[in-house]
């Protein structure tokens, strides 16, 4: 027994010696992604699991979401965790396959309420949003058609909603309910049952490195087999039971 227990010991610590190390940009994105979570939230811990299933080992640096973005694409750090695609970012960066498919949702106050069916009808609202999240409607954005007004945490759109000074917060479903339950603003700021089209979000991993499609075609593989084995789904369930909660 001893004997056997050694062997597998030194098999494993081979193994992660001969591990090739992948360092990820993370951010704060709870409940998906955030250091103040059990396994870093329930996708880190996703992405985290695909790779090691094909050998590599990940260490995640949490920064805030733009700095991440940046060092990712200097090549500072391999990549980071989790994108939606543009053409812009895919000038810098390979995708890979979809890790997971979220809906954004409208929060509005109570006291003003929204109406909308098409996205011309958010013209004469206005919208508050965080700096580098993309919310699928960057093209409007640019163009001048929608103005998202952009700070650097969340936190700070939901208080001026909560206030009156907007009359709309872009946000993940998810996200949101858990922000303004934090925040105790659950009874007065709401979701519109309407929400915006899905947006898949991806690992990048920065075209400055040799070998990113090889790194993401590892991960593909991993992630498929986290699928098929069910523990992806077992770790969406943990999540949404609250279990990944300090």
């Amino acid at each position: 027994m001893i004997r056997s227990c050694l062997l597998i010991v030194l098999l494993f610590t081979s193994y992660l010696a001969s591990a090739e190390k992948i360092v990820l940009a993370n951010g704060e994105w709870a409940p998906y992604l955030s250091e103040n979570l059990k396994h870093y939230g329930y996708i880190s811990r996703i992405v985290k699991e695909a790779f090691e299933e094909e050998g590599y080992e990940v260490e995640y640096v949490f920064l805030p979401w733009k700095r991440g973005f940046e060092d990712a694409k200097d090549g500072t750090y391999h990549g980071s965790i989790v994108w939606g695609y543009n053409d812009e970012r895919a000038k810098d960066f390979e995708f890979s396959d979809t890790v997971v498919e979220l809906g954004t949702s409208l929060f509005y106050n109570k006291n003003k309420p929204i109406d909308w069916e098409e996205l011309t009808d958010l013209t004469k609202y206005k919208i508050g949003g965080v700096i580098g999240y993309a919310y699928g409607i960057e093209a409007m954005e640019a163009a001048g058609d929608i103005e998202i007004i952009r700070i650097g945490k969340d936190e700070g759109n939901y208080k001026k909603l909560d206030a009156g000074r907007l009359d709309i917060v872009l946000e993940d479903t998810e996200v949101g309910l858990e922000t303004i339950s934090r925040m105790g603003l659950k009874e007065q700021l709401v979701p519109h049952p309407k929400t915006m089209s899905p947006r898949t979000y991806h690992v990048i991993v920065s075209k400055q490195l040799g070998n990113s499609q090889e790194i993401l075609d590892a991960f593909n593989r991993g992630l498929q087999k986290l699928r098929a084995d069910g523990r992806f789904d077992k770790y969406v369930s943990e999540s949404r039971e609250g279990l990944y909660k300090q």
